[in-house]
């Protein structure tokens, strides 16, 4: 195909469409618990909260679940526990359609775990508890590579995903990243993660702390420069900006009913990556990463809104805008 996937992201010719996966979810699932308070307290303050329900979460999961629910063969790769979330965890996967081949269960260990505190505005505050070591694997990670056109990850282990980059572009598996401000120690360590990978995702707070700058379209661009084929910044209410090495997109969030925006960004990914993989324009990505964002945050927990294609073409035909 000459789309924006095979001529701005790198990935071998000629064997995408051959291979299992479009895309590998590279990273521990983990429970999410979430806690509905008035407003999320500070430090040395105390709040009263009512506990709505344990979800099945995990940002690199929750992509792959997005990316599935709207037609594209996901698997995840990672860790869980020898417990009774991990069970969950798994058997939500296999609900949402991604494959598990590549998921490990480790005997005496726990999962990762998530608190998150809803507030009346559906923003949220999250504490996140990891599981220990390295997700990677050298058994089992080339083959899953092989086995997927693309592989996506939040790179908090700087080593660690400068392995899965070399591997995965030995594979012609294409890189997409997540970066979030505490995964940055300064210029040179986002100088690195951008060297490594192909896709970049960033949420608008992330983009402002770690470069100091607004998430304008000429300020996305710039990271261009630094080696990835494509940079996507997710704005909120605002939308997004999509910049690629030929085209530059702004689109604007559809109206919607704000429960929990818990999950949105990774919704917004997922579904951006779908589109990629389906060979459509940057432009046609994005708008539809858009609306399928917007309907993820009608319910409470980050899987819970994630939209099946005909919702999105829904949304796209109410807004007189036809789907791509």
């Amino acid at each position: 195909m000459s789309n924006i996937f095979t001529t701005s992201v790198k990935t071998s010719a000629g064997d995408g469409n051959l291979r299992r996966f479009g895309l590998l979810a590279f990273g521990d699932p983990n429970l999410d618990t979430v806690i509905a308070v008035d407003a999320v307290p500070r430090a040395d303050q105390k709040c009263l909260g009512r506990r709505l329900d344990a979800f099945a979460g995990g940002t690199v999961a929750n992509v792959a679940c997005a990316a599935s629910r709207l037609g594209v063969a996901a698997a995840s790769y990672g860790r869980i526990g020898a417990d009774t979330a991990g069970e969950f965890l798994r058997a939500e996967f296999q609900r949402a359609g991604v494959t598990t081949a590549y998921l490990r269960s480790m005997p005496g260990k726990v999962s990762a775990n998530a608190l998150i505190m809803l507030d009346k505005s559906g923003e949220k505050a999250v504490v996140y508890e990891p599981m220990p070591g390295p997700a990677l694997d050298p058994e089992t990670i080339s083959q899953a590579l092989v086995d997927s056109r693309m592989v996506h990850a939040m790179p908090y282990d700087l080593e660690e995903f400068v392995e899965l980059s070399k591997l995965a572009h030995s594979a012609g598996t294409a890189v997409s990243i997540d970066i979030e401000t505490a995964m940055v120690n300064g210029p040179a360590g986002l100088d690195a993660l951008l060297a490594l990978s192909d896709l970049v995702f960033m949420n608008q707070r992330s983009f402002s702390d770690i470069l100091k700058k607004l998430p304008t379209a000429a300020n996305v661009r710039q990271l261009l420069e630094r080696g990835p084929s494509m940079v996507v910044v997710t704005r909120g209410a605002a939308g997004a900006i999509a910049v690629s090495r030929k085209q530059m997109v702004e689109q604007s969030a559809f109206r919607t009913q704000v429960v929990d925006t818990t999950g949105a960004g990774d919704c917004f990914n997922g579904a951006f990556i779908a589109a990629l993989l389906e060979g459509r324009s940057l432009m046609q990505a994005t708008r539809f990463a858009c609306a399928a964002a917007s309907i993820s945050v009608t319910a409470v927990g980050a899987r819970s809104g994630l939209p099946d294609r005909e919702a999105v073409s829904a949304l796209l035909a109410a807004d007189q805008l036809p789907d791509y």
